[in-house]
């Protein structure tokens, strides 16, 4: 069996490659709007100090009737 591994990361160098990357954001946002088929939900680019990504935002009402969220997770591809 192996030992413990460690690894490095250069925290700048994976925030502005990985993170903040816009061409995965970009993907990630098309994946979403195609999933999302319910008009009463949208998609929000979310753009923080950290990190960057994808919102999918749903009425709670529509969420609990229809499980809306969770088919558009489930119909995501990126």
């Amino acid at each position: 069996m192996g030992g413990r591994c460690r690894f490095v990361i250069n925290r700048k160098a994976f925030s502005q490659q990985v993170l903040k990357n816009e061409t995965l954001r970009s993907r990630m946002r098309d994946a979403a709007e195609t999933a999302v088929t319910d008009s009463r939900c949208m998609v929000r680019d979310h753009d923080g100090a950290n990190r960057s990504g994808v919102a999918i935002l749903c009425p709670s009402a529509v969420e609990a009737a229809h499980g809306t969220l969770e088919d558009a997770l489930g119909r995501m591809r990126v």
